[in-house]
């Protein structure tokens, strides 16, 4: 069977994928992301069937008739986000887990269905994401200082910078290919340390 990732292209989206695929990897997996604001990601799975789907990160209410259309399909999706969903739709093959709070992202649902597991990557999410107050809640849960504190807000927003763009060709780094050598690190302080893609986007 099958393994699609369809994640929003911006930091939240990243580590969101980046956290479930360190506890649960599929590196076979077909990455499927764009933009910070090409949201209508699933309208490009027209074909797929009987396959299993993450999302992360886009809103369902704006992917409502793709989402259907691929449940119809025999496909299982799990669902991960924190926009304003509407109904969700009732099927034994979606597992949902959406929280429309403002203080939240994908990110952080991610973490809480992880345990905490890798909550730095969380952090940087949430700092990505313009969550100031709640990432600096969840570093003061770890004990880091403050200079720890600001290389996850650093990384957050540099991660983020790299998703805004009309196309894919105003963009430094397409948003599969930032994830892919994202994904080579485990925590993030690594990644700060060692990736030159991030002293790119820094001067950027």
């Amino acid at each position: 069977m099958q393994w699609i990732d369809v994640f929003n292209g911006d930091a939240d989206g990243i580590c969101s994928l980046h956290q479930l695929r360190l506890d649960n990897p599929r590196p076979e997996a077909v990455l499927v992301t764009g933009v910070k604001r090409d949201i209508g990601l699933l309208s490009r799975l027209r074909d797929v069937q009987h396959s299993n789907i993450t999302v992360l990160d886009i809103s369902l209410d704006h992917n409502r008739a793709a989402l259907t259309s691929l449940l119809a399909r025999g496909n299982k999706i799990l669902y991960i986000d924190h926009h304003f969903s509407g109904p969700i739709p009732s099927s034994q093959n979606l597992e949902a887990h959406i929280d429309p709070q403002p203080q939240t992202c994908t990110s952080i649902i991610v973490d809480t269905l992880l345990h905490g597991k890798w909550k730095l990557w969380a952090i940087v999410g949430a700092f990505g994401d313009n969550l100031d107050e709640t990432a600096l809640r969840l570093a003061d849960s770890l004990s880091l200082d403050p200079q720890r504190v600001g290389i996850l807000q650093e990384t957050g927003i540099l991660l983020n910078y790299n998703g805004y763009g009309a196309s894919l060709d105003d963009l430094f780094y397409h948003p599969d290919e930032l994830y892919r050598q994202v994904s080579a690190y485990d925590d993030p302080f690594s990644l700060y340390a060692r990736y030159p893609a991030l002293k790119a986007l820094k001067q950027g």
